[in-house]
């Protein structure tokens, strides 16, 4: 869990009243923090990562001061107009295509103001951006540059600028093999033959996004107006970073200004900070419900106050605006989660079930443990990943032309707008980001897939799978057929293959498992271009087996 120091003199300065480390400690774990270590100057704690607000001391501060009711409900957050553009050209498209800005002025920024705000931006990068692959962010001393700003993809010789840290001109390319955050975060762009770069109207290099900053735009403490930039593959995620770090800003004493972002492929302009709050609507019946406690609509109201979150009663129900830096809030019952904190947990009287029973492991899962061991034993490592997944690598760098059997709707996050059908999309992807590790490297997931199935009211069934994959510059068909073989004889159940095509598998160099005249697996050699769309550059072999099916589970 990302993790924060909070100073006792620096949040007491912020919440408006001297507060004892005891006091700060007792406010954090009410807020759901875990309180790791006291001291006479310091706290320190973990923080949920569903509240990624909570990574700058003054943005803790904000939530104190609700719950000791110095400042109740939504503070307003506005972002005045300016001249400021961002012209977005087509060929970052198919890079990283996202971006949002903002301009803050009027800062007065201490060497701990800007300490506070590079730990914040890093928490961001691993909560939100996935260590910067989904979204990563500038900051940048307004005073050096001048816009309008162009955020282009370049060739990764074709430009050279002095990255942060150093005092020599680099290209991309040199950064990537020679800058120690260069290397960190070179697997980002790994198999792109072009760098994102934002630049100024003179030219000059603000950013090489997601991996560096120009030394130009360096913090310091005398910067006044600081220029953001938060570029992404996700539009939503990138606007959900620039809000928490611009609302930080302005409760650090800043003034935020929106910037005009202009795609030009697209005919499609936007202005952002958007720091408009969002409407809900919370039914009573439902907090009481779970919460347990019989609440009014006025206990409901206070409680969400007390959370800084506006709210006010209606005849449907608690109408709830959420501010732009809470990006956790996305069903009723969060609301519901947020009253109960409001209320305090201390405040809930705890009630035995009225039933006893003494847990058990069903016999299913007891059988898919021992499988589990087993996998283990031959050496395997395992994984586990969502069920939540995305077209893009479950089809179509699977080579599989077909649309998922169960699509999101509404996806939050185009990273998950499906669900898994197949387990080794998801083993490919770990081999990806594993793949600077030595080899052989052996992995196994045992898990759950959803598959379209129109018998069932739900018109959606689940299959317990197992999938494994070997990895190395030598690994063949035999070599892992004969690991199926061993899996099979562990359930007394025959090696029945029969040759078979699929799109991911070499041609020739796949089959199907059968069992009965029935397919319940499938084992071959990854396909070259789907290593190519994984970014894999050694032999893969992979087999999956339907459990459901074999009557494992």
């Amino acid at each position: 869990m990302p993790a924060i120091t909070l100073k006792v003199d620096r949040v007491s300065r912020f919440v408006g009243a001297q507060l004892s480390p005891n006091q700060i400690a007792d406010l954090a774990a009410a807020l759901g923090m875990s309180v790791e270590e006291v001291g006479e100057a310091e706290v320190k704690v973990e923080y949920n990562p569903n509240r990624p607000d909570f990574g700058s001391q003054v943005s803790v501060a904000r939530a104190f001061k609700g719950l000791l009711e110095i400042e109740l409900g939504a503070r307003r957050y506005s972002a005045r107009p300016s001249s400021v553009v961002v012209e977005v050209e087509r060929s970052v498209e198919s890079v990283r295509p996202y971006i949002a800005c903002a301009l803050v002025r009027s800062l007065i920024l201490g060497e701990e103001d800007i300490a506070d705000l590079i730990a914040l931006q890093e928490d961001l990068h691993w909560i939100l951006g996935r260590d910067r692959r989904k979204i990563a962010i500038g900051l940048h001393d307004y005073a050096k540059v001048r816009p309008p700003f162009t955020y282009r993809a370049v060739g990764l010789s074709e430009i050279r600028f002095i990255p942060l840290g150093y005092y020599q001109e680099m290209t991309p390319q040199q950064i990537l093999a020679e800058h120690p955050t260069g290397r960190k975060y070179a697997w980002i762009l790994q198999g792109k033959d072009l760098a994102p770069i934002i630049l100024d109207s003179r030219g000059n290099v603000l950013s090489f996004p997601p991996i560096i900053n120009s030394s130009l735009t360096e913090l310091r403490p005398e910067t006044r107006e600081l220029f953001i930039d938060v570029t992404g593959t996700d539009e939503k995620t990138v606007n959900q970073a620039l809000n928490i770090l611009v609302t930080t800003l302005i409760d650090l004493g800043g003034v935020a200004y929106k910037t005009l972002i202009r795609y030009k492929g697209k005919r499609r302009q936007i202005y952002t900070p958007n720091l408009s709050t969002t409407k809900w609507l919370l039914d009573p019946s439902l907090a009481s419900s779970l919460i347990g406690l019989e609440l009014s609509t006025r206990d409901i109201v206070k409680a969400l106050r007390r959370m800084r979150l506006d709210a006010k009663a209606s005849r449907g129900g608690v109408i709830v605006s959420v501010p732009p830096y809470r990006v956790d809030i996305l069903h009723p019952v969060d609301l519901v989660e947020e009253v109960a904190i409001g209320i305090g947990y201390e405040n809930l009287e705890p009630v035995l079930p009225e039933t006893a029973g003494i847990g058990a492991l069903l016999p299913a899962s007891k059988i898919l443990d021992v499988l589990r061991r087993f996998m283990l034993g031959m050496g395997f490592t395992e994984v586990v990943n969502t069920t939540l997944s995305n077209t893009e690598r479950d089809f179509n760098w699977m080579l599989i032309n077909r649309e998922p059997g169960v699509k999101i709707l509404n996806p939050v996050s185009i990273m998950y707008d499906c669900l898994r059908e197949l387990l080794l999309p998801g083993i490919l992807s770990n081999l990806a980001a594993n793949s600077k590790n030595p080899y052989p490297q052996r992995l196994f997931e045992l898990g759950d897939v959803i598959v379209r199935n129109d018998t069932l009211p739900e018109r959606a069934g689940r299959e317990t799978h197992l999938a494994f994959v070997i990895c190395h510059s030598t690994a063949s068909f035999s070599e892992l057929k004969a690991v199926l073989e061993e899996v099979l004889r562990l359930f007394e159940l025959e090696n029945n293959l029969t040759a078979k095509d699929y799109p991911f598998f070499i041609p020739g160099r796949g089959a199907a498992v059968v069992r009965e005249g029935v397919e319940v697996g499938f084992i071959g050699e990854i396909h070259p271009s789907v290593l190519e769309n994984f970014g894999l550059y050694m032999p893969v072999v992979g087999c999956e087996l339907n459990l459901s099916l074999l009557s494992v589970t």
